[in-house]
């Protein structure tokens, strides 16, 4: 299930600062982080949302991904972007203050893994419509029918 607490756990491990006993991310250490996970994560998500295979494509304007506020709550997103996208997002986030050069490191991963995720949508097929009227008007470019223009 794509929740905010897995996306938190998957950045907590990234950056190492999980229990190292049982691998828990319920420490002392990643409380602040888990304080400002939803905030954070919120800042993200419509950045994300183009490349998300859950993004309604008939949406006019700007489509907006839907909020969270709690660790429980699901995500509105595909499962690459909430594993191989979201947590680097996130860690690079949490970082900026703290590390900044780490920071930057899984802010750049997050921007790469971001621009493989919206690659990777297929697209649908649609036909092409000929505004300009040149294939009605002229059959197709071939045999020497550039002298026409």
């Amino acid at each position: 299930m794509n929740t905010v607490q897995a996306v938190f756990d998957l950045a907590v491990h990234l950056m190492d600062a999980q229990n190292e006993a049982t691998g828990a991310t319920d420490t002392i250490a990643a409380r602040e982080y888990r304080h400002r996970t939803p905030s954070l994560l919120n800042s993200l998500l419509d950045r994300v949302y183009l490349s998300s295979a859950t993004c309604p494509v008939d949406t006019v304007g700007r489509p907006i991904c839907p909020k969270v506020s709690a660790m429980e709550d699901v995500l509105a997103l595909d499962e690459r972007i909430c594993t191989g996208v979201l947590p680097y997002g996130l860690a690079g986030l949490l970082l900026a203050e703290e590390d900044p050069q780490r920071a930057n490191f899984f802010w750049q991963t997050f921007l790469e893994q971001l621009h493989e995720a919206g690659q990777s949508l297929c697209g649908e097929d649609s036909p092409v419509v000929d505004v300009y009227g040149f294939e009605k008007d002229w059959g197709t470019i071939g045999l020497g029918r550039f002298a026409d223009w």
